[in-house]
């Protein structure tokens, strides 16, 4: 990876202020220091590196290089863009495209807080963007060869939405890709516990399929501004994953439907055989009832609409989550 080390008196980028930390790496607004064939002087980025306690570390070094790898290699507008590898004072920067405007999970919690929920609309498309993201990284090939990659992570707080309207999904620190150097060990679980798949939480082998059933979380909680795997311990949580009982949608929803309900119901299918089988028919079975129901959305504007105010909005824009960096799913008193 084309890491170049820089002395301390001719950085490429500067920091602005440290945003966000989690249980292993510490999230920077960064800018570029001068103009290059990357963007101009000024630019906005966000940097991201490795606590200081793991630098050492050779697994999450290694980790932070694979995501970094695997970052490079996809360029998609429903996915954040890693722009560049940074070795700076020793130690490895990615370097992440500054995304304006709020993360899924504190949007939720902006709507909550004024007694606000999402639209039909609203809600399956930000799952239409989520699906053309994972759909392109899960096709990502380097030559012949697909990569076979799994997000691994699909959660609120890396679903982006900007402020200009757009989506990402951001963090490939969970993700799984040929491009690995590190191995997950056999029947480790990787991911926040809330949004695991059920083969997942059995510490069986996943394929893209897990990410299906993430979406189907996400978009079930959207329509109903309630949790759908949460316990008060991460055990609890597993075991309600591994059951995946799923409460009908229709008593919890008034504008949802049959056919909004055997979407979903099929997206969340406890047997990935029985799932969606890529993110590509889920798309396109949530854009057929889009066309069906005439649904709309508009991105910009549920982002203004879901802003606490001043006091809670602090920083919100960004490249990443600090929830993100933790391989347990934190309790949380927003939903």
């Amino acid at each position: 990876m084309g890491a170049r080390l820089e002395s301390h008196n001719t950085p490429r980028y500067r920091f602005v202020r440290r945003f966000a930390a989690g249980g292993v790496a510490e999230l920077f607004v960064g800018e570029r220091a001068r103009d290059s064939d990357r963007g101009r002087a000024g630019e906005r980025v966000v940097l991201k590196r490795l606590l200081p306690h793991l630098r050492n570390d050779p697994e999450m070094a290694g980790m932070l290089r694979d995501e970094i790898r695997l970052g490079l290699a996809c360029r998609h507008p429903n996915l954040v863009a890693t722009l560049d590898s940074w070795a700076y004072q020793g130690q490895l920067h990615g370097v992440l495209e500054y995304i304006e405007g709020q993360d899924l999970r504190s949007l939720t919690a902006g709507l909550l807080a004024n007694d606000d929920r999402f639209s039909l609309g609203e809600a399956v498309l930000v799952c239409l963007s989520l699906c053309r993201g994972l759909h392109h990284l899960h096709g990502l090939r380097v030559g012949a060869s697909e990569l076979s990659v799994v997000h691994r992570d699909v959660t609120p707080p890396n679903v982006l939405l900007g402020v200009d309207g757009s989506l990402k999904l951001c963090d490939l620190g969970f993700a799984k890709s040929k491009l690995q150097r590190t191995r997950t060990a056999p029947g480790l679980i990787k991911g926040k516990f809330s949004y695991l798949s059920p083969e997942a939480a059995h510490g069986e082998a996943i394929d893209a399929r897990a990410d299906v059933f993430a979406v189907g979380i996400v978009l079930w909680e959207m329509l109903t501004m309630r949790r759908l795997f949460h316990a008060p311990t991460d055990f609890g949580t597993v075991e309600l994953v591994r059951r995946a009982e799923i409460p009908a949608l229709l008593p919890l929803n008034d504008e949802a439907d049959t056919v909004l309900q055997e979407i979903v119901g099929r997206a969340l299918a406890r047997d990935p055989d029985q799932r969606f089988q890529s993110a590509k028919d889920l798309h396109d079975a949530l854009m057929a009832y889009a066309d069906y129901r005439e649904l709309d959305g508009d991105i910009a504007a549920l982002v203004t609409r879901g802003r606490f105010g001043a006091a809670h909005q602090a920083v919100f824009a960004l490249g990443s989550s600090a929830a993100a960096e933790q391989n347990h799913d934190e309790v949380e008193t927003i939903w």
